[in-house]
């Protein structure tokens, strides 16, 4: 057999059930044909073979997201780019959005994505007449770094047809001045989705989308970032029919750098019933298993929904999208006689032993052997919530960074039960299967930060908290690779780096297991490969 890949000299942890490393790999076809700490392996290698002498750097397998939003991401430099790490205050935001204004035609929009109000020193939220003085000849929509509510100004209420009169949506609400009852211009949960994503919208968007070509070069540019932070694969967890096409597009040229579990929300489920696409389908590049359905809010935009309320204030419970029980059973009883995995977004406490009800009812109705349901980031959990879903087998996908990016914040707004969030370790304990995810760009997207994060519960300001929820290294590791491939029905495919796998793998200037925990995010990514093939190599 022709290998097409040889990896030599290097410190290859393979992550298999014995924890076995070895210093040679090699690849044919897209796949790991064999293993080896020998030098057996150089022999194989023909004229065209690609021979990576690492010279005792590690390999590991490639790292996946199982809960990663690539087709938002891609967009994001599209838009304007209003994140911390950016601007400090709402001057600076404004100032930006101001400049927006001076290069654009009047009427065109502005969007603006990742802005955090808890992180801006007046200590105050963006407002309509805030946005309304910055750029009054145009409609604005600021998207918060949660995702799950906006601020827009009265041109942008305007374009989409509301005004103080108008009812708040099902599932959501349109923000009001408490004294007035004048909309203030923020768009929450399905006020903001059915503005301006596609994903989510049950009704025509107010925001135009992009074009399929801005898109499709877009989708690429936005894969190769996640190839630097070694990422071959991820879960697009709310995939939008027109990046169904436009991961199809790169797919069938042959440029798509990253292998996508596409996780087509709820609402075209309908479309995907009357063509008889029903069940997993797709190949190893570009597959479907699961239907997205959204219970409740964020974390970090303080709209989870919580049994006892928020620590701040413990008369707001957060916000349901969906608050009918017997709703939410038959849209999960739909899923679950579709063949597909219900992928429930549930935060609270509240809104995930809704979610466990309605599988444990989907799954007494229409009995399937190892549906693999799963609830997307279950942030709020207790040993009974515990129990119940390791009894199902339903699947966790907690944040891998969140504690990082936003822990300084979250005891203010959840009290002690903050020290129980992304509870990694009491998943494993309890026998609940546990992947690792970022929620980017929710969340920040690097696999090794993620890592960092579960391995020393350390947020960006140096506080520890929940030790007790601390997993070891090999554990944190494997939630990017073996479990992530697992949340996909991939476990046979990829997640380690054995014969007849796919030969995705990451290439680190340093070996994890031998510098300090709190050190591992900085550690260089050297290359990453996919399929056998390099999709990125470090200058």
């Amino acid at each position: 057999m022709p290998i097409d890949l040889l990896i030599l000299n290097a410190r290859i942890r393979t992550l298999d059930d014995h924890g076995t490393v070895v210093h040679s790999l090699a690849a044919a076809n897209g796949r790991i044909f064999a293993v080896e700490s020998s030098h057996a392996l150089e022999s194989l290698a023909g004229p065209a073979t690609n021979v990576l002498d690492l010279k005792g750097r590690t390999v590991l397998p490639g790292f996946i997201d199982a809960h990663e939003h690539l087709s938002w991401f891609a967009e994001e430099p599209l838009k304007l780019n209003l994140s911390s790490e950016r601007i400090k205050s709402l001057v600076e935001l404004l100032a930006l959005i101001r400049s927006e204004a001076s290069r654009l035609n009047p009427g065109e929009w502005i969007q603006g994505v990742l802005y955090d109000d808890t992180k801006m020193i007046e200590g105050r939220s963006l407002t309509r007449g805030d946005l309304d003085s910055a750029a009054p000849a145009h409609p604005v929509i600021v998207v918060h770094v949660s995702g799950h509510w906006a601020v827009v100004n009265s041109a942008a209420l305007e374009a989409g047809g509301l005004d103080d009169r108008s009812p708040d949506p099902k599932g959501g609400a349109l923000g009001r001045d408490p004294g007035t009852g004048r909309l203030d211009g923020r768009l929450i949960e399905m006020a903001m989705f059915n503005f301006a994503f596609e994903s989510l919208a049950v009704q025509p968007l107010v925001v135009p989308p992009f074009p399929r070509e801005v898109r499709r070069r877009a989708l690429k540019s936005a894969a190769r970032i996640l190839n630097s932070a070694g990422v071959c694969g991820v879960g697009d967890a709310l995939t939008a029919p027109s990046y169904v096409t436009s991961y199809h597009d790169l797919a069938a040229a042959g440029e798509l750098p990253l292998r996508v579990n596409m996780i087509i929300p709820y609402i075209f489920l309908p479309r995907l019933e009357q063509i008889g696409l029903l069940g997993p389908w797709g190949n190893e590049w570009v597959k479907c298993t699961g239907i997205k359905i959204i219970i409740d809010g964020a974390i970090a935009g303080r709209t989870a929904a919580l049994k006892d309320g928020y620590a701040h204030d413990p008369q707001d419970h957060g916000v349901l999208l969906i608050s009918e029980p017997a709703e939410l059973d038959e849209i999960v009883g739909r899923i679950h006689r579709a063949g597909y995995q219900a992928c429930v977004h549930a935060n609270g406490d509240l809104a995930i032993e809704m979610a466990l009800k309605a599988i444990e009812r989907a799954q007494i109705e229409a009995p399937r052997p190892d549906p693999r349901h799963r609830i997307e980031h279950c942030t709020l959990i207790d040993d009974a919530l515990l129990a119940w879903m390791a009894r199902l087998g339903v699947m966790a996908l907690p944040f891998g960074s969140y504690l990082w990016q936003h822990g300084e914040k979250l005891q203010r707004f959840y009290g002690a039960r903050a020290a129980r969030m992304f509870a990694h370790h009491s998943f494993l304990r309890a026998g609940v299967r546990v992947a690792g995810s970022s929620d980017h760009p929710a969340g920040l997207y690097p696999p090794l930060l993620g890592v960092q994060s579960m391995v020393t519960r350390q947020t960006a300001s140096g506080e520890v908290i929940g030790p007790e929820e601390k997993i070891s290294l090999e554990e944190a590791f494997r939630m990017y690779t073996l479990y992530a491939a697992y949340a996909a029905g991939d476990e046979r495919l990829k997640g380690q780096l054995v014969s007849g796998r796919l030969a995705d793998m990451v290439v680190l200037e340093q070996d994890p297991w031998e510098i300090p925990p709190d050190e591992i995010s900085r550690i260089g990514i050297h290359m990453t490969i996919v399929g056998g093939r390099v999709v990125y190599t470090r200058d």
